[in-house]
Formats: C-alpha cells, sequence, structure tokens
C-alpha cells in the first residue's frame, strides 16, 4: 500500500511536523507499506499534494496549530479538494495536528474539524493523531524523544496493519487535555529561573526577552470586566 505524507508546516523539511511524519513513515514501513512526504510549502506543493489525492491509495495530513488556527496552505489545499467532494476514488484519509502548547485540549476542535471533513469529502476517516508540546523537539537530547518518538512510530504501525489509529494510543500519546494546577506554579518557576533555554533563545532572537512577563491586556480586561458588571437598579 502507498501512503501519500503531506506536511503542512511552512517550515516545509526543516519543521517538528516532518520529524513526527519521518516516525510515522518508519512504522507504516514495518508492515510492508511504502510512502512519500510532500511537503506544501515548496512551489509545486500544492499542484503535488492534489495530484497524490488522484492517484495515491491512502494520504496522512499533517500540519501544526498555531494558537488555534491551521496555516493558511493546509487551508488553501482544502479548499482546492472541493472538486473531490462525493468522488468515489477519493483514499482514506488520516490526520496528524501538533502544537507548541502542551495541552491536547488546544487541538479538539480542529480534530473534530477534520472529521467533519473527511466525511464531506466522502472519505474514510482513519482517525487523527493529536500531540501539543511539540514546538522545540529538535533541540531536546535523544532521551527526552525517545518514547514520543516510538508511541508515533507504534500508530504507524497500528495505522499499516489494521488501516487505523489505535484510539488507545492515541490517548496515550496526545496526554492531558488540560494542564493540571499544580504543574501551573512549576512552569512559571521555570521561566522565572531561566529554565527554558529554547524559548529564551527565540524571546533573545526576536528582540522580546525583556518584556517576557508583560500583560498588555491586563488593565484591558479588568476594565471591561467592571464595565460588563450588572448593577441592580435601586427600587
Amino acid at each position: 500500500m502507498h501512503w501519500a505524507l503531506i506536511n503542512g508546516s511552512p517550515r516545509g523539511k526543516r519543521g517538528n511536523t516532518v520529524i513526527l511524519l519521518g516516525h510515522l513513515a518508519r512504522g507504516l514501513a514495518e508492515t510492508g507499506h511504502s510512502t512519500e512526504v510532500v511537503h506544501l510549502s515548496l512551489p509545486r506543493g500544492q499542484a503535488t499534494a492534489k495530484e497524490q489525492f488522484r492517484r495515491a491509495e491512502r494520504i496522512v495530513l499533517a500540519f501544526p496549530l498555531y494558537t488555534d488556527a491551521m496555516p493558511g496552505q493546509v487551508m488553501e489545499l482544502v479548499e482546492a479538494l472541493e472538486e473531490f467532494c462525493g468522488r468515489a476514488e477519493n483514499p482514506p484519509i488520516a490526520f496528524l495536528v501538533q502544537s507548541g502548547f502542551p495541552e491536547a485540549g488546544q487541538c479538539r476542535a480542529v480534530e473534530h474539524w477534520l472529521e467533519l471533513f473527511a466525511k464531506r469529502l466522502g472519505a474514510r476517516h482513519l482517525g487523527t493523531i493529536v500531540k501539543g508540546g511539540v514546538e522545540g523537539i529538535q533541540a531536546m537530547p535523544r532521551w527526552m524523544t525517545r518514547r514520543l518518538f516510538r508511541r508515533v512510530e507504534a500508530l504507524g504501525r497500528s495505522l499499516g496493519s489494521t488501516g487505523r489509529f489505535d484510539p488507545k494510543a492515541l490517548r496515550k500519546l496526545a496526554g492531558p487535555d488540560f494542564t493540571s494546577r499544580w504543574r501551573i506554579p512549576l512552569l512559571k518557576l521555570g521561566m522565572r529561573i531561566g529554565a527554558t533555554p529554547y524559548w529564551n533563545r527565540l524571546l533573545k532572537g526576536n528582540g522580546a526577552f525583556a518584556r517576557r512577563f508583560d500583560r498588555p491586556f491586563e488593565s484591558t480586561v479588568d476594565s471591561d470586566r467592571s464595565a460588563l458588571q450588572w448593577k441592580q437598579p435601586a427600587s
């Protein structure tokens, strides 16, 4: 079986999405499947991805979520596939959505939307990988990413052997939908003492390190809340 793995990351070959796709492809290969990666960011990426929908036997569409929004090039592809709606030869499709935020809950809305998209397309939905906390995996030592990569490869094997992602493995990989209350003080402490070198490097590179604790909307939110408070009229 031939799988087209469509990388919707604007970073293309330098992003985190393609790293996860590589491990997914490894799992598929272990069950006898061939794969081909298509990068939407390349000049002919859109045309190539569209052609894959015509001839590939199976599709995986993968992309990062940027603060609740999918990349524009992914939406462009989705809109271009309108002509395929209801076509009997549409290949089954699976999805991979990753984000920098650690909570899986940030991706749940788009997960449901993708299931609806597959239904409207008339393509069998094979499941969706949801994984937060992916930003920075390129800079992490191997011992920090080993379990993540093994789980993605295991999902590739389940997809190749059963034709669907294992639901239990999907939940395990996704982790909690929301950060527990006890972790929030630890995260804040880590930021205060500089235990986030990757993010600090990005902040410094963009000239924003000195303002990393700014809360520009706090006063606006407080004033809006005061304005919205309902007062009991005098009797």
